[in-house]
């Protein structure tokens, strides 16, 4: 005997469970809209701190290629493809841009080069706050670093990136201020005389791993 086969009927949202479920949605998003956006500038900071680390890291592996002398800047200054002109750019420990020159009349690690108008070859330059909506504050305890051909530094070299102007004082990169770290307000890069670098977290404690001063 053949039976009439009825659909069944579809089950939807009511109007009630809609809002119900809009409004959780949107209790959701309002708690986590604060931390994700910290955790963006965070990013953001981390990020521009790590352009100028791999700017000493290119400066130096140059030096030890070309077997001589290389400079990295940082200036403000535009830095861009067209009539770069690495002798002309003008030195800020400020700079939010930074260019890597050859130096082939430099003598040694810290004199002056031995000619009245040394050359110094365009090697690369980046602009760092190009791509990053962040407004950040950078501070240097010198604007030149110069390498020789076994990747030494002139001097050791110290900079800060914090995302205010206030805290962005080098003095921060020598000590632990042993407060809790809700996230990288700030960051150091620290090089030494050998050419190495790397960076920290200024407020961290002296135990964690990431503090300036391990």
């Amino acid at each position: 005997m053949n039976r009439k086969l009825h659909p069944k009927p579809q089950a939807g949202f009511t109007l009630i469970e809609l809002m119900i479920t809009l409004l959780i949605f949107g209790i959701l998003l309002a708690l986590a809209g604060p931390p994700f956006q910290s955790w963006v500038k965070n990013t953001q900071l981390r990020s521009y701190a790590e352009s100028f680390q791999s700017a000493v890291q290119q400066a130096r592996s140059e030096a030890i290629k070309r077997n001589g002398y290389v400079e990295l800047l940082l200036t403000n200054s535009a830095i861009s493809a067209v009539g770069r002109n690495a002798a002309a750019i003008t030195e800020s420990t400020q700079g939010t841009a930074w260019l890597i020159r050859g130096c082939p009349d430099c003598v040694n690690l810290n004199a002056p080069p031995a000619i009245a108008k040394p050359s110094y070859p365009y090697i690369e330059g980046k602009t760092v706050s190009e791509g990053n909506s962040a407004k950040f504050t950078l501070n240097a305890n010198q604007s030149l670093i110069r390498f020789d051909a076994l990747g030494r530094t002139n001097r050791a070299f110290s900079l800060i990136v914090a995302d205010k102007a206030d805290e962005a004082k080098l003095g921060a990169c020598t000590k632990a201020d042993g407060k809790v770290i809700t996230g990288p307000a700030r960051i150091c890069l620290l090089v030494d005389e050998g050419g190495n670098a790397r960076l920290c977290l200024p407020d961290a404690v002296s135990s964690n791993p990431s503090s300036c001063v391990r």
